[in-house]
């Protein structure tokens, strides 16, 4: 009986906590998440809100809007989705599929980038689709690594857009008048 009692409460014990350390979720503060997915570029606001651009392209975003005089990207992700059925609205699909916003702002010299990724559940029926149920990102490695692209992305944008170094043609070197006559020696003039 002991032994029963035993293995009912070491079943218990693993069973009860398996659910709490499956819930092992990020928690950070507001300040901790503006801190992850805020970086400040020593550049003009123009090139860097086209190096963002460009880095969530190459990442496979599709920008669904995007104006410079705000600073506001957003874009959605590829992501394959699975037939479901629901009573309300028939057959459709969903997945789940990554979102991003971006704010860009000048400060100064400085312009400073906020990246927002989330995971979304992107439902689509008769009536379209819609995201629901967004996770928001919060995996430090994500954010630096797309701060890390848009570094680089600027970094060969200013390279490209200086100018390219004016070539002048090699000074001739010009003999002085006293040198011409002390290295040729003046021919005597014939007599008449």
């Amino acid at each position: 009986m002991k032994k029963i009692a035993i293995l009912a409460a070491g079943a218990m014990l693993a069973f009860g906590s398996a659910p709490a350390m499956a819930k092992d979720k990020i928690e950070l503060s507001p300040l901790q998440l503006q801190a992850m997915q805020t970086k400040e570029f020593e550049a003009a606001k123009e090139p860097v809100f086209a190096s963002v651009m460009s880095v969530l392209q190459d990442a496979g975003y599709r920008i669904e809007n995007a104006d410079l005089a705000t600073g506001l990207i957003t874009g959605i992700g590829s992501s394959k989705g699975k037939m479901v059925y629901s009573l309300w609205s028939g057959f459709g699909k969903s997945k789940k599929t990554p979102i991003v916003s971006t704010y860009i702002e000048q400060m100064g010299p400085m312009t400073r980038v906020r990246l927002n990724f989330v995971m979304a559940k992107v439902k689509s029926s008769l009536y379209g689709s819609q995201p629901q149920d967004e996770e928001p990102i919060l995996e430090a490695e994500v954010y630096q690594d797309a701060f890390n692209k848009i570094d680089q992305a600027l970094f060969i944008r200013a390279s490209m857009m200086q100018p390219a170094a004016p070539t002048q043609p090699e000074p001739v070197p010009t003999a002085t008048p006293a040198a011409t006559t002390a290295a040729v020696p003046a021919e005597p003039t014939p007599p008449q």
